[in-house]
């Protein structure tokens, strides 16, 4: 009894549960009751998009917390697309022009600030947003492509390296991030064709979306080119083909493969021997002995997916062919490889599987469509085992939700207030003054203060030596002098040098190539690169270098050579 009221209470954990089950009961209604009206979910998804992206702009560069170097990556070559420079053509490079041209855009709106970074991103973020949500509709349910649409989006514009912990705020490996994503849209039409009376106009519009993201992939980053071709392959065995989804992958994917081969000059054996280069060097550091480590990193997940075919699809039902019997099988082993591969591939990403997350709301999607097809008894026969299943689909789709939900929120939080301890060390150029690097638990040589003085030092020995005449070239995986400086870059260099990953003694640019028309090198004397990602770079170029090159001064950081 309450003493003041005398109405008797329930029990605490009484009303907890109570709570759960109004939660659940309303999640349900809305994921398998009727659609939400188009304009409400259209305003909804729109507020949603264009504050993940507003925020993705406001933060700009990300106060960086881990690999700080992969920030003058992006700026490096973003900075040589606004130098009018091409990948491939003036420069090597293993990735495509894609991730270099969105960078170089953001600079471009941003008066070449570093913030740069974050509205290009905040670009891509809202253009996938919308992608993701005009191509689910007619094959997803509103709930699942509202959250779908969301998914991607952050996907794209959560500012921290796939698989570490979220609060290691970064930009490092974005070009995975857009992979992914550019992925993701790819397995939403091919596992699903869209419903209604405009079907047919769907199939070729749907082609078309598939084609042009299957180029872009190509452009980016190759694997996910690779990756992509499968799941198309896929589509063709599980659907009733359209000679018009035909035509629209023809067309899209020649539209934008055209169209970058014209950014590039049609110089097709260039960026063939660029592409075969850079799948000859990763081929090194894939090693059989970490096959049986990344299984069982995988294990969890493989067992969830297991769980989710065999409860979603226990209940009898007609039997057609093999393949139709068991396509959601084999859609799920092939994704399940797909994702297996690209972290393989990937460097330094761990446990993230995001394509598994895509597949999981699709499948929900599929199962809800078809017990909603049921007669109303047997409906309710089938409901726990639904909402078993919807649960296993969630915690594929989840964790990486929140991660990013978290990564985002940290960057905006990180940015509107930034830790005192980083304002010890700053960049002396004024345009990367918002670019903060963080000291971790122990002072890495390519973050925090060290590399921050890396960049002065070497700055300050170039304004001193040279002028603005003078092309740099950084012995280091990455040469951050042309952009903190506003020279002009040289032709030739390297994106990223990463030994036996991005190059390999056997795969690797000429030396001629390499220090193309460079008038000055900057050798380091404690290299930002790792040692095993840098020693046999230097075994090779080193004696290139004192042929062309001579020591002409020296810092604490730098030898610079001048060409002879």
């Amino acid at each position: 009894m309450d003493g003041l009221t005398g109405i008797k209470t329930a029990p605490e954990g009484a009303e907890r549960g109570s709570i759960a089950r109004r939660v659940l009961k309303s999640f349900l209604s809305s994921w398998m009751g009727p659609s939400r009206s188009s304009s409400s979910l259209s305003v909804q998804f729109l507020i949603c998009l264009l504050i993940i992206c507003g925020a993705t702009a406001f933060v700009g560069v990300v106060p960086t917390r881990i690999f700080g170097h992969d920030d003058f990556f992006l700026l490096d070559n973003g900075w040589r697309i606004v130098c009018g420079q091409r990948p491939h053509l003036d420069f090597c490079s293993p990735w495509g022009p894609v991730m270099f041209l969105v960078v170089g855009m953001g600079l471009a709106l941003s008066n070449a600030s570093a913030n740069g970074i974050g509205y290009g991103n905040a670009i891509v973020g809202l253009m996938i947003g919308l992608w993701a949500f005009w191509l689910s509709r007619g094959r997803l349910a509103s709930t699942p492509r509202f959250i779908l649409g969301i998914y991607l989006t952050l996907l794209v514009t959560a500012p921290y390296s796939l698989g570490p912990w979220p609060l290691l705020s970064s930009h490092a490996m974005l070009y995975n991030r857009y992979g992914y994503a550019l992925l993701g849209l790819v397995l939403v039409e091919c596992f699903q064709r869209e419903e209604g009376e405009e079907q047919d106009t769907g199939e070729i519009l749907g082609g078309i979306s598939t084609g042009v993201i299957v180029a872009i992939a190509l452009f980016l980053k190759a694997s996910y080119f690779a990756i992509s071709l499968p799941l198309v392959a896929a589509s063709f065995l599980f659907r009733q083909q359209s000679f018009k989804r035909f035509i629209g992958l023809a067309l899209g994917f020649c539209i934008v493969f055209f169209a970058m081969l014209a950014y590039l000059r049609f110089d097709i054996r260039t960026v063939v021997e660029a592409f075969w280069m850079a799948a000859g060097a990763r081929s090194k550091a894939l090693h059989l002995a970490i096959l049986p480590l990344q299984l069982i990193s995988q294990m969890p997940t493989f067992l969830t997916v297991t769980a989710i075919l065999f409860f979603g699809n226990h209940r009898v039902k007609p039997v057609g062919s093999w393949l139709d019997d068991h396509q959601w099988l084999i859609w799920a082993l092939l994704v399940f490889a797909s994702d297996s591969l690209l972290m393989i591939s990937n460097a330094l990403q761990l446990y993230a599987m995001p394509l598994l997350g895509v597949f999981a709301m699709l499948f929900a999607s599929r199962l809800t469509a078809e017990r909603q097809r049921l007669p109303v008894a047997e409906a309710r026969t089938e409901l726990s085992r639904h909402i078993f299943v919807l649960v296993l689909c969630a915690l594929l789709v989840v964790p990486q939700l929140a991660l990013d939900i978290v990564g985002l929120a940290n960057g905006v939080f990180q940015k509107a207030h930034p830790s005192t301890s980083i304002g010890l060390v700053r960049f002396t150029e004024p345009h990367l003054a918002s670019l903060l690097l963080y000291d971790g638990d122990h002072k890495e040589s390519n973050n925090g203060s060290v590399y921050t003085n890396y960049v002065n030092d070497g700055v300050t020995l170039l304004r001193k030596h040279c002028d603005a005449n003078d092309r740099v070239l950084t012995m280091d995986m990455v040469n951050p002098f042309p952009y903190a400086l506003k020279w002009k870059p040289p032709k030739g260099g390297v994106a990223a040098i990463s030994f036996n990953y991005t190059l390999s003694a056997h795969f690797r640019p000429s030396f001629d190539a390499y220090f193309g028309d460079a008038t000055v090198v900057l050798l380091p004397k404690r290299p930002a690169q790792s040692p095993w990602f840098i020693d046999g770079f230097y075994t090779l170029y080193t004696p290139a270098l004192l042929e062309r090159y001579q020591l002409h001064a020296e810092s604490d950081w730098f030898w610079l050579y001048k060409r002879k």
